[in-house]
């Protein structure tokens, strides 16, 4: 007898982060460990310990990889920092092709950041809540 795999609603889904994300979009370059190319991202939410992001490349789950995030040091935008961090890839799927997205694969993964600094570090905390402020947000 076959099983028949059921797929859960949003709502029923658990939420596995301990950290709190802030949906932004924020460019990125990224360099996979031991390769020379460089991709260009774009982040979908962020956090002090990782983000997600957009790619037309694929990256294989536990890809580690050399990133600069671009970040804001405001929710306005006007002042930006230059990050580096290593992060790994935790997981990754493809996004299905519409009218957005026509002529090219694109994909959506998820990175933890495994080498960042303290200020660094500082530097994303202190931005996420400027927006979560904004929003109305308190943490």
């Amino acid at each position: 007898m076959e099983m028949e795999r059921v797929k859960r609603r949003d709502s029923e889904r658990r939420e596995r982060r301990k950290f709190q994300r802030v949906q932004d979009n924020i460019f990125i370059f990224c360099k996979l460990k031991g390769d020379y190319k460089v991709m260009e991202g774009i982040t979908k939410d962020i956090s002090e310990m990782g983000l997600g992001f957009e790619s037309n490349k694929f990256v294989p789950p536990s890809t580690l990889m050399e990133m600069e995030i671009y970040q804001p040091l405001n929710h306005l935008k006007n002042k930006i920092v230059s990050i580096y961090l290593l992060a790994k890839v935790v997981w990754v799927k493809k996004i299905r092709k519409g009218s957005k997205h026509k002529g090219s694969n694109r994909y959506m993964g998820g990175v933890k950041f495994t080498k960042i600094s303290k200020q660094d570090r500082r530097i994303i905390a202190n931005y996420m809540k400027a927006r979560l402020r904004k929003k109305g947000y308190s943490r």
